[in-house]
């Protein structure tokens, strides 16, 4: 089974600014590697503040997972993945109706477990405008990086 990187394992632990949680992280997604590949990510019209948030994770050939899987989710300030967010948002995301969600730092990174179908459901509240874009690490070093997330003001 391959591992990720030594670079993406220090960008993990520099991200997160505690090594242990880079480690733990990076156990927990090379376990999904061989299934795990890509991701659609839909995002809700703004609706009082709030935005849904779909999440559908694929296997290398694209086709939808049939299984639970974890993957990692940060909130980037731009769809370059260039930099985090620097709030992340009044809020912030929340698990919906699909998933589980457990926070690694408030409001900025996550580790999400999809239902048996691959699907994760989340929630997007900010009561400002910050500038915010959900990424989903895969496996194989590749972000997935959704649609603004900023809100009207």
């Amino acid at each position: 089974m391959a591992t990720l990187t030594a670079h993406t394992a220090e960008r993990l632990r520099t991200a997160l600014g505690n090594e242990q949680a880079g480690v733990e992280i990076a156990n927990i997604l090379n376990v999904y590697r061989s299934r795990l590949a890509d991701a659609t990510i839909t995002v809700g019209a703004e609706n009082t503040n709030v935005r849904a948030i779909t999440i559908q994770l694929k296997d290398e050939n694209g086709v939808d997972l049939a299984t639970r899987a974890a993957v990692l989710a940060v909130l980037l300030l731009d769809a370059n993945g260039d930099a985090f967010a620097a709030t992340g948002g009044s809020t912030g995301i929340a698990i919906g109706t699909d998933g589980a969600l457990l926070a690694l730092v408030a409001k900025k990174a996550w580790v999400l477990i999809s239902e048996a179908d691959g699907d994760i459901d989340l929630t997007w509240t900010d009561t400002g405008t910050e500038a915010a874009y959900l990424a989903l690490l895969m496996p194989n070093g590749r972000l997935v990086i959704s649609a603004a997330l900023t809100n009207a003001p």
